[in-house]
């Protein structure tokens, strides 16, 4: 996320063009400046006047992108900036100085305020995860809550991204079995909300063979999953006027954007490469290993893209077929 950030603030300062055109100057000049001595030589032999030390043409740098277009919030700007501006009046996005003003900030949340909720939050995010690598041995509701604490700071993206996450920080260990995990997945992806509800399934069964209840373990995981964007969510409030017309923060999130479809399509392809749970791989094996079930992934994806088939009646259809599959084979 870090070097996507970087990197489309670098491409929208124009700096890499910028470094290109010096070169290519430097090298006209070079060309024109042998050319040059070239022809003195030649008119020295031949006995001819040499005045002609006109300059090379040299290219106009780029001019440097704009913090913002006037009378346009940060949202019209990146409009422009991907050329998806629309001369429609109702498509406008309402400016910072419009009445809507009042209903987008919080009037007791300032910088100072969102820096120290910012602050705060890592030092405590420092200190946990700091225990958790030096204490390894602790109860497992510290453990639970260390480990989804790191997974719901370092997600971006959301949606399927955090279930490799989660298999990672839950199943590895072995507080919860592969099995119950994808079963888990299949029911979550089923039901509507996000898919950040799942760590109460999976704090439920974390704590299962401890002294903690299953509720608390449920508490747990979703007090750990949740604290990290609501932190960083309410600290960037206080930010937003400073920052939100800056060109270079403009930049650094669409770099972001563009780095998390990335990692959801990641998560999608590890999603397919154990999502299909059988009874001789209960720890889930690759979709395509099963036609019928590579027919059905394809039917869902076609009707959700080109023929507007909703989630749900896809979810309905997979199932059906599922149990159609079961009934042909597997019964």
């Amino acid at each position: 996320m870090l070097v996507a950030g970087i990197s489309t603030y670098i491409w929208d300062g124009r700096y890499i063009q910028s470094c290109h055109q010096y070169i290519c100057n430097k090298l006209r000049q070079q060309v024109h400046r042998s050319r040059l001595d070239a022809a003195r030589l030649d008119c020295a032999i031949r006995g001819y006047a040499t005045d002609f030390d006109a300059p090379p043409p040299v290219e106009k740098p780029l001019p440097p992108l704009p913090r913002s277009w006037p009378g346009k919030s940060p949202q019209q700007s990146l409009q422009r900036l991907s050329g998806n501006e629309s001369n429609s009046t109702d498509a406008r996005l309402p400016s910072p100085s419009t009445a809507n003003e009042s209903e987008a900030e919080i009037p007791a949340m300032t910088w100072q305020l969102g820096s120290l909720i910012l602050l705060t939050f890592g030092l405590a995010f420092i200190a946990i995860i700091t225990i958790h690598i030096l204490l390894p041995h602790l109860q497992r509701t510290f453990q639970l809550f260390s480990s989804l604490l790191l997974a719901g700071t370092v997600i971006f993206g959301g949606g399927p991204v955090v279930i490799p996450l989660l298999n990672t920080y839950i199943v590895s260990p072995g507080w919860v079995s592969p099995r119950d995990f994808l079963l888990g997945v299949a029911v979550i992806q089923a039901f509507p909300g996000p898919n950040f509800n799942f760590v109460v399934y999976l704090g439920a069964l974390a704590v299962q063979h401890t002294r903690a209840p299953s509720f608390l373990g449920a508490a747990i995981a979703f007090l750990a999953m949740y604290t990290p964007g609501l932190a960083i969510v309410v600290g960037f409030t206080g930010l937003w006027r400073l920052i939100s017309e800056k060109r270079w923060f403009l930049a650094v999130l669409r770099g972001v954007n563009a780095a998390a479809v990335g990692l959801i399509f990641t998560a999608v392809y590890k999603l397919w490469q154990i999502g299909r749970l059988t009874a001789e791989f209960q720890g889930g094996s690759p979709l395509g290993g099963d036609p019928w079930l590579v027919m059905i992934t394809a039917t869902a994806y076609v009707g959700g893209a080109w023929f507007g088939v909703n989630a749900p009646v896809a979810i309905l259809a997979g199932g059906t077929l599922g149990i159609v599959r079961w009934c042909a084979i597997d019964a």
